[in-house]
């Protein structure tokens, strides 16, 4: 699916209403900007706290989880 969007003067990009309710955003919450050479990837952030309480049976997926934002929290300290 393709979508499209205008950038303002101040550089402000108005997401979609479909995209939004689709992934969930609302006001305040982040996305990240992946600069993919030539293209841009635009991907959700989940706020942590909506990680509380999905149960064990996802304990190793979250560790996995907590392990990638910490490697970007340091790679993104070295810059």
């Amino acid at each position: 699916m393709s979508y499209l969007a205008t950038i303002s003067k101040k550089g402000l990009m108005t997401i979609p209403s479909e995209v939004r309710r689709k992934y969930g955003l609302k006001d305040g919450d982040k996305v990240r900007i992946i600069d993919q050479g030539g293209s841009l990837l635009i991907v959700p952030l989940m706020d942590i706290k909506a990680l509380y309480g999905l149960g064990r049976e996802h304990k190793e997926d979250l560790l996995v989880m907590i392990r990638e934002l910490e490697a970007e929290h340091d790679e993104e300290a070295e810059l």
